[in-house]
């Protein structure tokens, strides 16, 4: 079944909208540092990444663009796809610096705390090397 121009436009559009009010609500999670909430919220932006995907992905990818298809280019969705480019790159951003903190966190709690285990003062004043294999690690919820 094919639609007609405008319903097709419409319908990316909404496709446009709904995966930009995503983006925007994980954009200012991150910003907010909410990383559960972020994670919380990964299948819905998936569903509707994928809802675009599909309507913007020819059925056979080695058929030409169909005329449908050529019709969704108008100053109203370029407009959207400029908007959803910006959201993905400053998504991208964040995305990564939230990445970057856990690994300096883990960096912290792991390899920090596992060197300053095994070297040290022995008990005769001298600085001394722990040569047995540190202890396991362990965090505590309650601090």
């Amino acid at each position: 079944m094919t639609r007609t121009p405008d319903e097709t436009e419409t319908h990316l559009l909404d496709c446009f909208a709904r995966v930009c009010a995503v983006l925007e609500q994980e954009n200012d999670l991150l910003t907010a540092s909410k990383l559960e909430e972020v994670a919380d919220l990964l299948p819905t932006k998936q569903k509707e990444m994928q809802a675009l995907e599909d309507l913007l992905s020819p059925e056979d990818d080695a058929a030409p663009a169909s005329k449908e298809q050529q019709t969704l280019l108008t100053p109203k969705t370029e407009e959207a796809a400029k908007r959803f480019g910006a959201l993905v790159r400053t998504n991208r951003k964040l995305l990564q610096n939230a990445i970057d903190a856990q690994n300096a966190l883990i960096k912290l709690i792991v390899v920090d705390a596992a060197q300053e285990t095994s070297t040290g003062y022995g008990a005769s004043g001298q600085y001394t090397v722990n040569r047995t294999a540190p202890a396991a690690l362990t965090l505590r919820n309650d601090v």
